[in-house]
């Protein structure tokens, strides 16, 4: 499974958000992620790869980290996790583009949707652990949907046999909270 798809934010981004928001993979979260990670989940971000970022241009041109995500890698399967958003960057945006971005489903439905897009061919599925109302209804608007597992939201993005579902099911679901 290759992993080196470039993805144009861009081909996911409406276009009225596209001259205040991109979003971009970097391959170390540490430099610019690890305070806002911190102030999520009180450690820093993991190490692994696939660092998703969307950001936020002023009107002077400053960028500013506007949200994370991660996606790590477990066998045939990618885990999401880690999904934040920087309410301090939140607050600098104009008003309408605050709105903006609510009304196109928000920062983390695009990270989600650039996701989808990029690492299709890295994995068999994607799946999440969400236990918040307003992320799991962001999570099934992207393209995630629930198991029976509670908490645990899986994103079929290509057809695969109803066993080696069960089975991915099953070994992530072992894996408890993540």
């Amino acid at each position: 499974m290759s992993n080196n798809a470039i993805i144009d934010p861009r081909e996911i981004l409406p276009a009225n958000l596209q001259t205040f928001i991109t979003i971009t993979e970097i391959d170390s979260a540490g430099f610019l992620v690890t305070d806002l990670f911190k102030r999520k989940f009180g450690h820093p971000p993991p190490d692994g790869p696939h660092h998703l970022v969307g950001f936020y241009r002023d009107a002077s041109g400053g960028l500013h980290l506007a949200g994370y995500s991660h996606m790590m890698p477990f066998g045939d399967v990618f885990l999401s996790g880690g999904s934040c958003s920087n309410g301090d960057t939140m607050r600098l945006m104009l008003p309408e583009e605050r709105d903006a971005l609510r009304a196109s489903g928000g920062l983390w439905f695009h990270l989600l949707q650039y996701a989808f897009r990029k690492y299709a061919d890295c994995c068999d599925a994607f799946f999440g652990h969400c236990g918040d109302r307003r992320a799991l209804e962001v999570a099934l608007q992207a393209g995630f949907v629930q198991t029976e597992h509670e908490h645990v939201i899986v994103n079929w993005h290509k057809p695969l046999q109803p066993n080696i579902q069960r089975a991915l099911l099953a070994k992530v679901h072992a894996l408890g909270n993540f």
